[in-house]
């Protein structure tokens, strides 16, 4: 029989998608798998809605209960210690690194399946946003998605003064979420891509995270100076947001400096990012 003259199935797929919502398969997939994880549901979901919670309850207090005396106001420090408060926060903020992002890479490294990826249609870019975004899309749930909300209830509840001074905050959040999105997630990519093993990405995530500000410690008491707070990460936060903020910090660290640090941890993930992904690209 010719073959014009067999029957063919219709062709029932989709058209590719445009290059530059390529990424937005690779993290919808990753999202999705993560979703199927009962122990990534209850840690990366519970936890930080209790802290969102709390803090909601808190505005509610002050603004509607007037007998309520509590030690803060709702205020621009408010918001900022919200965002990253250096011990509650800074765990959270890892907590979902570690249980959102330790194996995005390295499952892939370990199953052999990031040559797969660059195989088709995806660039190293396309890759490495797609897994990005993975990590920012849950830390976006934490920090400035309820950072807004939670002006929004302070705006609505609180008198108009409130809002004429305080105008300028919700640029001072989307830009320190920003900034704690960026480096935490490019910070455990980069460990994710080093191995090809999940606990060793999570062990060089938080020799990092959380070692940096014991080394500050230790180096703070030998020299006797608060100029050792560049070393740390949280200092450097911390230093940042009071200027986002407007608010005071006990570092004796020029905000430019802090900045500079942390912009040179973000390009030297990228870097090594660039490098790791491109290798396996190369190869095939």
């Amino acid at each position: 029989m010719p073959i014009h003259t067999q029957d063919y199935r219709h062709w029932e797929g989709t058209l590719k998608p445009r290059h530059y919502t390529r990424w937005w398969i690779i993290a919808k997939a990753e999202l999705k798998l993560l979703a199927q994880r009962k122990i990534v549901r209850l840690i990366v979901a519970i936890p930080p809605l209790i802290y969102i919670f709390v803090h909601a309850i808190l505005i509610y207090i002050i603004n509607q209960v007037p007998d309520a005396t509590l030690p803060f106001d709702v205020n621009a420090e408010f918001f900022q210690k919200f965002l990253f408060r250096l011990t509650p926060t800074a765990m959270l903020i890892a907590l979902i690194a570690i249980f959102g992002g330790s194996g995005l890479i390295a499952t892939d490294l370990k199953n052999n399946v990031l040559s797969l990826y660059l195989s088709k249609p995806l660039s190293w870019i396309d890759y490495l946003i797609g897994k990005f975004a993975v990590i920012g899309i849950l830390l976006g749930s934490l920090t400035v998605v309820p950072g807004l909300l939670l002006f929004l209830e302070q705006a609505l509840l609180a008198d108009v003064s409130f809002f004429k001074e305080n105008y300028w905050l919700p640029f001072s959040i989307i830009a320190y979420s920003a900034l704690l999105i960026l480096s935490a997630s490019l910070l455990m990519l980069l460990f994710s891509s080093l191995t090809s093993n999940p606990r060793y990405a999570t062990i060089g995530f938080c020799a990092v995270w959380f070692g940096s500000p014991v080394i500050q410690q230790l180096l703070k008491m030998i020299t006797r100076t608060s100029k050792t707070a560049v070393v740390s990460l949280w200092a450097n936060y911390d230093i940042l947001g009071s200027v986002l903020f407007d608010s005071s910090h006990s570092h004796a660290v020029h905000w430019v400096w802090s900045l500079l640090t942390v912009l040179a941890l973000i390009v030297l993930c990228l870097f090594v990012l660039h490098r790791r992904i491109r290798a396996v690209e190369i190869i095939k």
